[in-house]
């Protein structure tokens, strides 16, 4: 939700090898589209894509309102906007642990599967150093949307996004920018994985960036 990691293993589909199979890119997103899909922690998920920009809005049941990201895919960067954050959005690098609705990286195709009537490829993705993950796996259609992921946490095979209905056509261009007005502050990536629901990221919900340490008295301060 990165060079994205998306291994499987633990399909336990085995690929016969007289050479070494190599690795292709994982396809990005060709087509406008949006998507609904539930998150396997809980929650719902609302994705649009256009031109390589994705809105991604988040819904969870113990937090009142939404969490609404905007990713440049090219660029690998995201600026979320949090409840408890009405007036500012955090801006981070895409982490590699995102997994929602568009993955990045090189991989093997090792099958084929069928989510909410769509046909997909089934796709292991080569392991990044710097992902917090596990073993993933993508099914994803052939114009580059990955309506599932399921990710190995802690030993067990875990789908954190499925996707449940899905729409290709034009999108509404004004709901991939922020709104007027709004301070976007860059913080370390780890510390909104949490307000996501994305397991690896760590990290607790998004924060303010912290006040400036307070003066000694009589220290002289800059005009």
């Amino acid at each position: 939700m990165p060079a994205l990691a998306v291994a499987a293993g633990v399909l336990g589909l085995g690929l016969p090898s007289v050479s070494p199979a190599r690795a292709d890119p994982v396809p990005l997103p060709t087509t406008d589209f949006s998507l609904k899909a539930d998150l396997k922690r809980g929650g719902t998920i609302d994705i649009a894509h256009s031109q390589g920009r994705m809105r991604v809005e988040i819904q969870k049941p113990n937090i009142p309102g939404s969490m609404v990201g905007i990713i440049d895919l090219k660029a690998r960067s995201m600026v979320v906007r949090t409840p408890n954050l009405p007036t500012m959005a955090v801006e981070i690098e895409l982490p590699p642990e995102y997994v929602l609705g568009a993955l990045t990286g090189t991989g093997l195709r090792v099958g084929e599967d069928k989510v909410a009537g769509e046909a997909c490829d089934l796709w292991k993705i080569d392991p990044q150093m710097k992902s917090a993950l596990g073993p993933t796996t993508a099914c994803i259609t052939p114009d580059g949307i990955a309506l599932r992921t399921a990710v190995e946490i802690k030993g067990t095979k875990q789908t954190v996004f499925e996707a449940t209905t899905l729409t290709r056509g034009p999108q509404d261009q004004a709901q991939f920018q922020l709104p007027p007005g709004i301070q976007v502050v860059k913080v370390p990536k780890g510390k909104i994985g949490s307000a996501l629901g994305i397991p690896g990221l760590g990290g607790g919900p998004a924060e303010a960036p912290p006040a400036p340490a307070p003066q000694a008295p009589g220290a002289a301060t800059k005009p």
